[in-house]
């Protein structure tokens, strides 16, 4: 079975994520790629022998298109998703699923109501460091989850969009949120599904420390963020995620009755596990994907293998919403001075 693709948006994540891991994937067949901007669209057109759009709702009506990856801005995610839904494909939607809560349930109900998938692409779930750390979490062996740490950090958007310092993931119109809905999100999901947890209270600080627009002012969404979480079982944990990071780090150390498992806190082994008056184990598992060095995120397998399968994405929308309600939480918190239940 070949699950034939149209995909919004031709920018970086497309570019080294959502196309190469398409063209990759046997049972996947790329149908077009649109973008607003003609020439970003005829490029990647040209380069995966496609369709080009500028337009999506035109391209929504290609027939030969079974499903859609929403990869645009932030702010458009939900509509162009829902138009998708309701044009009869499937969609593998970029993180964060939308700007607010009430887009985000409007999302999972349109997949619902034409019995269509709807995947969040938290690809951070699907690497084998973080599949391992769950395994093992859930193992038992390192009892009762304490408290955590996670970090999520680099240079800036800058470093990583086809704009620049012009990109969209700094104009608050269209982004909706800072780092904390670029990079926070991606860690709120990932520890939600390593503890098997949900987070009943978070308290939060935002800032905009460094980030600056071309002509020197600095950008009106926050680039810094730092969030104190507790989840339904009673673990406690910190959160930092930047753009101001010199050096890229993403990692997660989780504190158990048993002992300490870090991960991707080591180059060279991802998983370490000391445990209580014992000696540590140690797990190399392979690279970890950065973005200097783009590996197979897994992301778009996971989606084409639900669809030839006629199995449940692994990644589905209610996912999506919990991730988020956690980043809008932060985002109140950081604002109000106030602890924000859930």
């Amino acid at each position: 079975m070949t699950i034939r693709l149209g995909v919004i948006g031709a920018g970086k994540i497309v570019r080294v994520r959502h196309l190469p891991e398409a063209k990759q994937n046997p049972n996947t067949e790329i149908i077009a790629v649109c973008d607003a901007v003609e020439s970003r669209a005829q490029e990647m057109a040209e380069e995966y022998q496609c369709k080009s759009f500028t337009d999506y709702k035109v391209m929504l009506k290609d027939p030969e298109i079974d499903a859609v990856v929403v990869a645009a801005t932030n702010a458009t995610h939900a509509v162009m998703t829902i138009d998708a839904l309701n044009a009869g494909k499937h969609v593998l939607c970029e993180k964060p699923m939308s700007i607010t809560l009430d887009d985000a349930q409007k999302m999972i109900d349109a997949a619902e109501r034409n019995n269509k998938q709807l995947m969040i692409g938290h690809n951070q779930r699907l690497e084998i460091g973080h599949q391992k750390a769950r395994e093992i979490i859930q193992s038992g062996k390192l009892g009762k989850v304490l408290t955590f740490s996670t970090t999520f950090g680099h240079p800036g958007s800058e470093d990583w969009a086809v704009e620049g310092k012009k990109t969209w993931f700094y104009r608050k119109a269209v982004a909706g949120l800072g780092v904390l809905g670029d990079l926070a999100i991606h860690k709120l999901d990932l520890v939600r599904w390593l503890l098997d947890d949900d987070y009943i209270q978070v308290s939060a600080f935002m800032d905009t420390l460094s980030k600056t627009y071309t002509d020197g002012s600095l950008i009106d969404l926050e680039d810094n963020a730092l969030c104190l979480l507790k989840t339904k079982k009673g673990a406690l944990g910190t959160l930092s995620a930047s753009w101001s990071y010199a050096k890229e780090k993403n990692s997660t150390t989780i504190y158990c009755q048993n002992g300490v498992l870090e991960i991707y806190t080591d180059p060279e082994f991802q998983i370490i596990i000391n445990y209580n008056h014992q000696q540590g184990e140690f797990h190399k598992l392979g690279k970890k994907s950065t973005n200097v060095e783009q590996l197979n995120s897994g992301v778009m397998d996971a989606f084409i293998d639900a669809l030839v399968n006629n199995k449940d994405v692994p990644i589905a929308g209610i996912e999506g919403y919990k991730a988020l309600e956690a980043v809008l939480a932060c985002q109140e918190s950081a604002k109000t001075g106030r602890v924000v239940n859930l």
